[in-house]
């Protein structure tokens, strides 16, 4: 251990102890509030880090418009800061229970992959809003005066020091050369009267013991004269509540709003929740204070850019080792036996190809002929965008496994092709300039379906929400490691300049050809997907989301079954990037993030988890909606004037807000089709 030349090694370890402690109990304080309104649902809010984020907005807001400034006297800054902390948990505990209502009282009691969608719809219309929050602030610059032009940006202004400034170390006149301020201590002893407040709600009152009652066993809760949406709705406001505490707190040590907006801004509360044993305050104080520490000891020893990387991976690593979590009384969430008729195609309604999509086939066979060069590579992107949404489709439709990091396989595909045929790479030059497109696509098959494999073992692991929150992980440590691995992958800018595929020694350099080949191989794995569903293989997927218990009953190796189709699922995956990187000549870490996942998701369940040609209809629609429409509307739009200003709103600028309510109405409809 090498030490500073002002620290020993002991008071190094004590720094590193007090950074920790001091952002673990930031961390633990937002997992107060996921713990309760988890315990009582079993079912992640995945718009819970916005709650967050958008409350800790509010409060560095107010204080600005204010201008609250350190030097004001104690007493009024005192009680101001104290209206403001009543504020801010108002405002997370009413946004809180709009969420419950408009995301899980409908699909109470009949789906648990509905709620999980509708709150990532929703967690999309709550990240548009950070971005509209922003262009209302004083310091909000429009065009390309942004910090980083052309990227949308959330708050970020920045508030004065109001709590005081005082090392603490110092004032107590310590022989010690570390710091630990006033700031330090407030965070620690917020985050342990929080634990301990909740704790004694939860175990003293009538409310918390609903609450706990309603967590065990709804329907006996329910016979004993509790409330069933009272409670869950009280608790939804004692969780919002909790999250606009922790932003007023997270706000007032920080200086500054929470930065990280949309669904996979809260996943470290969700596991620091988890790890700490559902329903138990305590166990997310202690959960939250350990991945802090753990942070910090990884930014100083390892490097800053690889601390989550470390922290994703303790995290799945703690997740399939112990998923009952760090409290001895935790349980195992088991999974739903029934097949989520909310989100997934009945197995009686699974169809052959119909006349119309044979028509949109010839349709497409003869595009190249009917238009431009331009229209042609907008086919060619949107040809890849299908194939991703066939692969998602076989996992999550037939198999129904949610998969939130699914572009990962995507990245394995295109990363693959990249390293193999980018000469200038350290790879790259050790290897032929010209090689087989198929060779390529065999390796990155290879790749992505080992990628699969090791979630097949996750599936047949972990269950429901645990799974989705590894699969989200796994997405986020993955596109991290290609960010950090610069001197491979490029970092953040990616690889460009890729050769065209080679078929047979032969360049396909022509749009048309390029075209052609993403067709055939879009036609084949289509055609496959729908002799599968129909086959025994399929029948097995199918019965295995179905009925479990019967499944396994009959002889179907439900846990094989899942590996299988994971594998296959990951392999397509594979393929669109090995098409993307070769037809685009270019690849970038930004598309394997979540939102590429995302995306994937509505196209499948926009037409229909488990249907091969409403996976097709739903990749055609928001493909072209997004590469197609929005331009267009753009444009349009763009011409409406007043008095020499824009007066028409700027459609790319609220896609986010679209997307989302796309989503999140989609879930909705089926819903309610099928009730």
């Amino acid at each position: 251990m090498s030490c500073s030349l002002h620290l020993s090694c002991s008071e190094l370890i004590l720094q590193l102890l007090v950074f920790g402690l001091s952002n673990g109990a930031v961390l633990a304080l937002n997992a107060i509030g996921v713990t309760v309104v988890y315990g009582t649902v079993r079912t992640l809010n995945l718009a819970h880090g916005d709650v967050f984020a958008l409350s800790s907005v509010l409060v560095t807001t107010v204080i600005t418009s204010l201008g609250i400034q350190p030097t004001w006297p104690p007493a009024l800054r005192l009680g101001i800061l104290a209206a403001l902390l009543a504020a801010a948990m108002m405002f997370g505990a009413i946004l809180n229970v709009a969420i419950e209502q408009a995301a899980f009282k409908p699909f109470r009691g009949r789906s648990r992959l509905a709620p999980l969608i509708a709150t990532l719809g929703i967690s999309f219309m709550l990240y548009q809003a950070a971005l509209f929050w922003r262009t209302t602030l004083p310091s909000w610059v429009p065009g390309d005066h942004r910090s980083v032009p052309g990227l949308p940006e959330v708050p970020i202004d920045r508030i004065p020091d109001l709590l005081p400034n005082v090392d603490l170390v110092q004032a107590l006149g310590l022989p010690l050369q570390v710091t630990f301020r006033f700031n330090d201590l407030f965070v620690l002893l917020v985050a342990g009267v929080f634990a301990l407040g909740v704790s004694v709600f939860m175990q003293r009152t009538a409310t918390g013991r609903a609450i706990r009652a309603c967590a065990q066993n709804p329907e006996l809760a329910q016979i004993c004269g509790v409330n069933l949406d009272g409670t869950i709705r009280r608790a939804f406001a004692f969780g919002g509540a909790l999250a606009g505490a922790a932003a007023f707190v997270f706000a007032l040590y920080y200086s500054r709003p929470f930065g990280n907006h949309g669904a996979q801004s809260g996943l470290i509360a969700f596991t620091a929740a988890m790890l700490g044993g559902i329903g138990s305050p305590t166990g997310a104080l202690v959960s939250g204070l350990t991945l802090g520490i753990s942070g910090a000891f990884s930014d100083y020893f390892l490097a800053a850019q690889w601390t989550p990387v470390l922290l994703q991976a303790l995290l799945i690593g703690l997740l399939i080792l112990r998923p009952t979590g760090l409290s001895a009384g935790g349980q195992a969430e088991v999974m739903t036996t029934t097949r989520d008729a909310a989100i997934l195609t009945p197995s009686s309604q699974r169809t052959r190809f119909s006349r119309w999509m044979w028509g949109l086939i010839i349709l497409a066979a003869a595009f190249p002929l009917l238009s431009g060069i331009h229209l042609q590579i907008l086919a060619t992107g949107i040809g890849i965008l299908i194939l991703l949404a066939l692969g998602l489709n076989l996992s999550l439709g037939l198999a129904g496994v949610l998969d939130l990091g699914y572009a990962v396989s995507f990245g394995i595909g295109g990363y693959a092709t990249a390293l193999l045929t980018n000469r200038w790479s350290k790879l790259g030059g050790l290897l032929p300039q010209r090689m087989e497109f198929f060779f390529i696509v065999l390796v990155s098959v290879a790749l992505a379906g080992l990628f699969g494999i090791f979630k097949g073992r996750l599936a047949g692991r972990l269950r429901d929400d645990y799974l989705v929150v590894v699969m989200l992980a796994l997405g986020l440590l993955a596109r991290q490691v290609v960010v950090n691995l610069n001197d491979f992958t490029g970092g953040t800018g990616g690889v460009a300049a890729l050769p065209p595929p080679h078929i047979f020694t032969y360049p396909l350099t022509q749009p048309t050809a390029q075209y052609y080949l993403v067709f055939g191989l879009v036609a084949l794995v289509a055609f496959l997907s729908q002799r599968l569903i129909h086959s025994r293989i399929g029948l097995g997927w199918l019965s295995g989301s179905e009925d479990e218990i019967a499944a396994e009953s009959s002889g179907v190796d439900v846990a094989r079954s899942r590996l299988v189709v994971l594998t296959l699922s990951s392999a397509a995956a594979g393929v669109a990037g090995t098409l993307y990187a070769s037809t685009f000549a270019y690849f970038a870490p930004d598309l394997m993030a979540f939102h590429v996942s995302t995306m994937v998701l509505a196209m499948v369940i926009l037409g229909g988890a488990g249907s091969v040609p409403g996976a097709i209809l739903g990749a055609v629609i928001i493909a072209g909606y997004d590469r197609l429409a929005i331009p267009r509307l753009g444009e349009l739009m763009a011409q409406f004037q007043l008095g020499g200003r824009h007066v028409a709103p700027d459609i790319r600028g609220v896609s986010d807000f679209t997307f989302g309510l796309v989503l999140y109405l989609t879930v909705l409809l089926r819903a309610r089709r099928r009730n």
